[in-house]
């Protein structure tokens, strides 16, 4: 591929993924068996310091990580390097401590083994859509918590030609949800344009998100909110944004903005800080680049999260992000109850919710000793699990929210406390407590 060719077609892959590089570059690998010679290290870092030059997203950066290249090379330290594979990492490391870019990555292009079955473009795709469609487009997980919290996980977003129906049923669940929690700890990034859609759930009218700038082609990409979105948008909901070290790109993109909308409340860990968009180019004699050629530019900042990441709101571990914007949102719920109902309920999916993410351990002779008969009631423990009867009303699968205090998993208030001296308080599904005693 020619040089210049390789410029437009890099523009055309770069407004289509603002993206984890290793969604994107299947061919590079680690070439660990391919000889190097110095007029070949040569001819890479010669063509490779031209297009950071020419297409790097951020020029200051470009010259200084060229120039890095050149100092390097002409004082010996590839020398000693006697494959493509090693001379590949070690370009890619110093790219990646000059920049700190970690969307650079620099690798070999191969050709498949003569005994290797090669499957065509098309079956490439194919195999790639099955692969997308099995992981929900993306979203694997929605859930309605206690206290009517909604959950969503995103571990991709997917482009809305793929994904855009699931986007909108997702959405669609945790229509009737009074907040909501948006878990990117695992989400690496994806297509820019399926932000606008997205976003555009929880806002109430078009928005700006950021301006994608492409240095090397004198261009900028406008990125809004859609102004039309089908099913109801969650815009007056409280919402929360779930963070890791692992959060990447895209995904880091709404945290950014949501966050200086004041739309959302970032709840974790710092995410990774990789914000410039790019694509693939080939460098001869036989290199790919994935390189940043385009810089998202927030409105009202001018600046984006590229090296810094996104700062939580609350810096939480990220493992305990969702219990503490859980109780977050509950906690907010609750100030806004008017009744004393609606805050009694409140303190109940709270109390829910502290068992529900860490869960009380209880042994099977810890359950059993609370089986037996308690006035009306039966409790007994089959199939791993405490069951409860009043009368003759159909039995309740109990959940243990303490080592005395039980609940079942039903729209209704059932639950079960367990008191000194044999008592047993049975709340039923009017919130009706019956005070029982245990005759056995």
């Amino acid at each position: 591929m020619s040089f210049r060719h390789a410029q437009s077609v890099a523009c055309i892959i770069a407004l289509a993924a603002l993206v984890n590089p290793a969604d994107s570059q299947p061919q590079i690998v680690a070439g660990q068996s391919i000889s190097l010679e110095s007029a070949q290290k040569r001819q890479a870092i010669a063509e490779l310091a031209a297009l950071l030059r020419a297409r790097y997203a951020v020029a200051a950066t470009a010259e200084k990580a060229a120039t890095h290249l050149e100092r390097q090379l002409a004082a010996g330290t590839y020398d000693s390097i006697a494959t493509a594979g090693s001379f590949a990492s070690a370009i890619t490391a110093d790219l990646r401590r000059v920049t700190g870019d970690r969307h650079l990555d620099f690798g070999v292009v191969t050709r498949p083994a003569a005994t290797t079955a090669v499957r065509s473009p098309d079956a490439e795709r194919t195999a790639r859509l099955v692969e997308i469609r099995r992981g929900n487009y993306g979203l694997p997980r929605t859930e309605v918590l206690p206290g009517n919290v909604g959950y969503l996980e995103v571990r991709r977003f997917q482009s809305p030609d793929l994904a855009g129906d699931t986007i909108s049923a997702a959405v669609q669940f945790l229509a009737n949800a009074d907040a909501v929690i948006i878990d990117l700890r695992n989400c690496h990034g994806g297509s820019p344009y399926a932000m606008p859609i997205f976003a555009g759930y929880f806002v109430a009218s078009p928005v700006h998100l950021f301006d994608m700038e492409f240095r090397g082609d004198d261009y900028t990409d406008h990125y809004w909110t859609s102004p039309w979105l089908p099913g109801k948008r969650l815009a007056g909901v409280p919402l929360y944004i779930l963070t890791s070290p692992y959060t990447f790109s895209g995904a880091e993109g709404l945290a950014y903005r949501f966050q200086i909308l004041k739309r959302a409340t970032i709840i974790g860990e710092t995410t990774a800080g990789g914000a410039n968009a790019g694509g693939l180019l080939d460098v001869a004699p036989f290199f790919r680049i994935w390189m940043p050629m385009g810089r998202p530019v927030d409105r009202d900042t001018s600046g984006n999260w590229e090296g810094t990441g996104v700062t939580p709101d609350i810096r939480v571990a990220a493992s305990d992000a969702l219990a503490i914007a859980h109780g977050e949102a509950l906690k907010a719920l609750r100030a806004k109850a008017v009744t004393e109902e609606e805050k009694r309920a409140i303190d109940w999916a709270l109390t829910c919710a502290a068992a529900r993410h860490h869960p009380p351990t209880l042994s099977q002779r810890d359950h059993e000793r609370l089986a037996g008969s308690y006035g009306e009631g039966r409790v007994w423990f089959e199939g791993g699990q405490l069951r409860f009867q009043f009368g003759t009303d159909t039995p309740y699968l109990l959940t243990a929210i303490s080592a005395t205090l039980f609940t079942a998993d039903t729209d209704d208030p059932i639950r079960l406390e367990f008191l000194e001296g044999d008592m047993l308080i049975f709340t039923d599904e009017d919130g009706v407590p019956h005070q029982l005693r245990r005759s056995n």
